[in-house]
């Protein structure tokens, strides 16, 4: 029985579902703790399932969709620059919006390309 998936980046990931049905036919007395009371013993096995069970971001896992991301962030993040700089050298006013939706993507960017406090990698 198949219990991983492969993600864009060629690493397996598991699948609850099929985790617990593996680990209830294949531990040692498992199958008759779940006939004797169903609703506990499966819930207890749920449990340690989805404990063992690695949580991943699709940011972690999708490396396309990634960089798809951070392109139109940078992409947001240069034409809002150059929009302000043009908007500028003409002595036109500068829209708030356009000044707000820079500042943002680049919030954004720096929240995105700055490593995480939690994984430190």
């Amino acid at each position: 029985m198949e219990t991983t998936e492969s993600s864009s980046s060629g690493t397996e990931i598991p699948r609850s579902a099929e985790e617990l049905v593996r680990r209830a036919v294949v531990e040692p007395g498992r199958i008759e703790e779940i006939r004797r009371d169903p609703i506990p013993a499966l819930q207890k096995l749920a449990q340690a399932v989805v404990k063992d069970i690695p949580q991943t971001r699709p940011l972690d896992t999708d490396v396309l969709l990634f960089r798809i991301v951070v392109g139109s962030l940078g992409a947001v993040s240069v034409s809002s620059v150059l929009g302000v700089i043009l908007l500028a050298a003409l002595t036109k006013g500068i829209p708030e919006t356009l000044t707000a939706l820079g500042a943002a993507a680049i919030g954004c960017l720096g929240g995105l390309l700055a490593p995480s406090p939690v994984s430190r990698r």
